[in-house]
């Protein structure tokens, strides 16, 4: 199995690193996790968070420069350009169409298909995941226990921490599914993640989730994954628009 964390993608869409990296970047502006106005973290934090190197990161902002998504001043960090216009002018991009359709759906019917799928992952992941895994997962947990008060930094960890499991499952349908579910309201997860306490509480599920999986437990790691998910439906659910 290869074990780059964009293998699956890669097959599936013939992309480079860089341009599944930038379709990941230009999904959360789209989505409303990344804001206008929004810093990146730097190139190193940027590979780190997503288990790729600086040069594929360069080249995945490289491509969203030249969509007009962010803005880079020499000696300075890269800004989010997310204005009405700018995104108006990407309204035909296929992860705006994807975002837009899946957020019409309720959250109840959301979280539901996310359950029966995430349940399948964790299962999957448990049995199939090997040392260099695991070693992903570390990295990540690592990252994520510095950014406690870094809602944007957390959040794009987290989007990787959930694929490199799903890659896992070595189930391209379930990868597909769990993808477009991690999605739906993002920017919610944004509100959530800035509440005192939320990314603590997110990455100590994580740290749970790891641990099933690191003991080879399916039982436990679809425990763990639903004990996450749970947590995850409750506190977005009391940020939506009522």
């Amino acid at each position: 199995m290869n074990q780059t964390p964009f293998a699956f993608e890669k097959a599936l869409k013939n992309q480079t690193k860089k341009e599944i990296l930038a379709d990941k970047l230009i999904e959360m502006i789209l989505t409303g996790l990344l804001r206008d106005g929004d810093e990146l973290p730097s190139e190193r934090e940027l590979a780190q968070l997503f288990g790729v190197s600086r040069e594929t990161v360069r080249g995945g902002l490289s491509l969203l420069i030249g969509y007009g998504l962010i803005n880079v001043s020499h000696g300075s960090k890269s800004r989010v350009c997310a204005s009405e216009a700018v995104i108006d002018n990407f309204r035909n991009h296929p992860a705006r169409q994807q975002g837009d359709e899946l957020n019409n759906l309720d959250i109840e019917s959301v979280f539901e298909s996310r359950i029966v799928v995430e349940s399948a992952i964790a299962r999957r992941a448990a049995r199939h995941i090997d040392e260099a895994g695991l070693k992903k997962l570390d990295a990540l947990l690592e990252a994520q226990s510095q950014h406690f008060e870094s809602p944007v930094n957390f959040q794009l960890s987290d989007q990787n921490f959930h694929h490199v499991i799903a890659e896992y499952s070595r189930n391209e349908i379930l990868i597909r599914y769990a993808h477009e579910l991690y999605t739906y309201a993002l920017n919610i997860r944004r509100q959530v993640m800035a509440e005192s306490g939320s990314i603590k509480r997110s990455y100590e599920e994580h740290v749970r989730i790891v641990e099933a999986l690191r003991a080879g437990d399916p039982d436990a790691a679809e425990r763990a994954m639903l004990s996450h998910i749970d947590s995850v439906y409750y506190t977005t659910r009391d940020k939506m628009p009522r």
